[in-house]
């Protein structure tokens, strides 16, 4: 399995700390064109996650999936990241490989 592509569709970026993206990442079989499940992830930094949970008036609590936490904006770093998390996953069955990606990211 590989990452065919990431495509970020959203950027909200004040600066390297302070930042909101939403991104896409086509993952699929290696050496086989346009064979591919699309998945959804958001990618906030730690300032912004921090000055957003200032605002809200209920617990605070946030559980979710499809988020990257960092602390500075890095699109190798959010690449590298991904790979690690593709190479956790990646089993023989490819079906078995996308429904572990499931934990990470939203599928389209």
């Amino acid at each position: 399995m590989e990452i065919k592509a990431i495509n970020y569709l959203q950027k909200d970026y004040i600066n390297e700390e302070d930042f909101f993206c939403s991104a896409e990442v086509l993952i699929g079989p290696e050496n086989k064109d346009f064979v591919y499940e699309t998945y959804m992830f958001h990618v906030i930094s730690i300032k912004r996650l921090y000055d957003n949970y200032q605002n809200i008036e209920d617990e605070g609590v946030m559980l979710n999936k499809g988020w990257i936490i960092t602390k500075y904006y890095n699109e190798k770093a959010i690449a590298n990241e991904i790979k690690l998390i593709l190479e956790r996953c990646e089993s023989s069955d490819v079906q078995e490989t996308y429904t572990k990606l499931d934990s990470y990211f939203i599928r389209e």
